[in-house]
């Protein structure tokens, strides 16, 4: 190992990029690197970041690309361990979605999202703890126990992907997979200081999703995440094969900022560290472009909600049937640990959607929506799009559970705590175009707040090169002192 990454803390701070550097030269082996990470995983193992992991085959992998580097034939992601959120499949792994009724149900293959990963030589690390079968925005899992935020361990990470994003920001792991429905990747990357992408989905999905355990599958996603958006552009090129693009100048960017609904409401801290990321921007050069997306956002959130009920309660079961383990759907949703989930669950199996509806909210509707987005970003000239990803920091861990009505406090009032997180993420998804969240500062408490940038349908990469702009402006986050 190079004298000068001597610690395991020195080491856990690399980025994912740096990791790849290192091992590719010979700076240090994958097996120390690894070793150092499972120790800091065994030292932080309260913040319940893990629900699967198997040391051994873990320093095996890296022993594997250290033969490798030695015969000069590694992958993009050389050595580099990446943590996968428990519904995303994985060979010789659980594949639980959080939920009891699953925690015996073995992956035989990779899904093509993870396969593509191994393929470039990354390593798989653990599987992550996740808000159970997607069904929250908290992680508070009661199987595998409640995630706790890095920044402030009686703080929520956020959803459902608390466990990628708290492995990340504890400097656990460099790089790892969430999915996302209606903020699920971008949610608990801006409370816990990382960064994740919710890819295209329309017309169709950029990541495969095949192998990940269902919420709602016209508005689920595998997504990309990372510390920085620059190691989420590394792990988006290789799941896609495609390079991203040389960040652009600062002074070309325009950013759309929809002050109407997306940036009302805020909390006051919050809105204050969002507001001082836009002042960062334009004093940098980049122009702000006040839009209204009142054209599309009314009737987004009802195809969102039409799609997402209909999921709920249709997709999970040809899920289990495929699985032919001999697990109902009524098995699971009797199984299920977390009340709000249950309740969730419970009540979308009550709803009923006419064909016509949800015919419409799949095509036409969904078509007009995504017209009228497109015209927005064009008739502009935007790059993106910019408002922040939630309109809270991180709530206090509900010790007691957490349940469908559970509320917080905002601006004077009690409203309902996971409508508050998810209501600027979700319409992302109806219009199925990507959406990148990313470190905006902390609040005087020493909370992360994220900004989110939504781009064009299909233009992913380029949404990434700006995001790595936009990255450079406002600087990286101070670790989280635990």
């Amino acid at each position: 190992m190079n004298d000068n990454i001597t610690s395991d803390s020195s080491l856990a701070e690399l980025s994912a990029r740096a990791v790849v550097n290192a091992v590719r030269t010979g700076d240090f082996r994958a097996e120390d690197y690894a070793a150092a990470l499972l120790a800091r995983q065994r030292r932080f193992s309260s913040l319940h970041t893990v629900t699967w992991i198997d040391e051994q085959r873990v320093l095996h992998d890296a022993r594997e690309v250290d033969r490798r580097r030695a015969a000069g034939t590694l992958g993009a992601l050389a050595g580099l361990p990446i943590i996968v959120k428990d519904n995303i499949a994985v060979a010789g792994t659980p594949n639980a979605a959080g939920t009891p009724t699953l925690r015996q149900s073995m992956s035989r293959q990779n899904a093509p999202v993870v396969q593509r990963l191994l393929e470039h030589d990354a390593i798989l690390f653990a599987r992550a703890n996740m808000h159970e079968l997607a069904g929250g925005g908290t992680s508070s899992n009661p199987t595998f126990g409640a995630v706790a935020n890095p920044y402030d361990t009686k703080r929520i990470p956020g959803g459902s992907s608390g466990g990628t994003a708290a492995a990340l920001a504890a400097r656990i792991v460099p790089a790892g997979l969430g999915s996302d429905t209606a903020g699920s990747v971008r949610i608990p990357s801006a409370l816990s200081g990382t960064s994740g992408l919710r890819p295209t989905i329309l017309p169709g999905k950029l990541y495969p999703d095949a192998g990940v355990v269902p919420l709602a599958l016209d508005l689920d996603t595998i997504g990309a995440m990372a510390r920085t958006v620059a190691d989420v552009a590394l792990l988006h090129e290789a799941i896609t094969g495609t390079a991203v693009p040389t960040m652009p100048d600062a002074e070309s960017l325009r950013i759309g900022i929809p002050r109407r609904i997306y940036w009302e409401d805020l909390d006051p801290e919050v809105a204050d560290v969002s507001h001082g990321a836009l002042a960062q921007m334009r004093e940098a050069g980049v122009t702000l472009v006040e839009v209204d997306v009142s054209a599309y956002y009314p009737l987004a959130l009802e195809i969102y909600m039409t799609l997402v009920t209909h999921g709920i309660k249709e997709d999970l079961r040809p899920y289990l049937a495929h699985l032919d383990a001999g697990v109902s759907m009524a098995a699971v949703m009797a199984g299920i640990a977390s009340r709000d989930t249950r309740t969730l669950f419970e009540d979308c199996a009550r709803a009923s959607i006419a064909p016509n509806t949800l015919a419409k909210a799949r095509g036409p509707l969904r078509a007009r929506i995504l017209k009228s987005y497109r015209d927005l970003l064009r008739t502009h000239g935007l790059n993106a799009i910019a408002y922040p990803s939630a309109p809270i920091s991180a709530p206090l861990i509900n010790v007691g559970g957490d349940t469908r009505d559970a509320e917080v406090e905002l601006n004077g009032r009690r409203v309902n705590l996971a409508q508050t997180l998810f209501r600027n993420t979700r319409v992302t998804g109806a219009l199925g175009v990507p959406g990148l969240s990313l470190p905006a500062g902390l609040t005087r408490q020493g909370l992360p707040v994220g900004l989110e940038l939504d781009g064009l349908d299909g233009a992913d990469a380029p949404l990434l090169a700006v995001g790595m702009q936009v990255e450079r402006l406002l600087g990286p986050l101070p670790p989280p002192a635990i």
